[in-house]
């Protein structure tokens, strides 16, 4: 049992080394950029963003960047989530391309993803925009 758990964890850590080697300048560019992308959200937070809205954390994942939002006056029960994405689609996500700040992400392919919970961290809602298809959007 002890052999066949240590040969199987021997592969995942072999496994493991070889995908980040794997990694091309492209990707390795990508993982750079997000991860400082990350760092510089995450030494602020959390951020309260309006008297609503506080800005919890951010995380990286392949090209993806994950924002944590917390809804402060809000349970998840409280809401509508078909008007709250309407909103947040609106507010948040639709305004992204014209950001000029996010020309590098556009340029990368990176998905942004904001992720919204209640004040007791209930899952509300996702919205996420792929920031490769701002120039199908004009």
């Amino acid at each position: 049992m002890f052999k066949s758990n240590a040969l199987l964890l021997t592969s995942f850590f072999i496994a493991s080394f070889s995908s980040i080697a794997a990694q091309t300048a492209h990707e390795r560019s990508l993982s750079v950029a997000l991860t400082n992308s990350t760092a510089i959200v995450n030494a602020s937070a959390p951020l309260l963003i309006d008297k609503e809205t506080r800005m919890d954390s951010a995380a990286t994942f392949k090209n993806f960047i994950i924002y944590n939002n917390s809804m402060v006056n809000y349970a998840a029960a409280e809401l509508d989530v078909t008007l709250f994405d309407a909103l947040i689609q609106e507010t948040v996500i639709d305004p992204l391309c014209a950001n000029e700040n996010l020309t590098d992400f556009k340029d990368l392919g990176v998905v942004m993803v904001y992720r919204y919970l209640g004040k007791n961290g209930e899952f509300i809602t996702e919205k996420s925009k792929d920031m490769k298809t701002c120039a199908e959007d004009i």
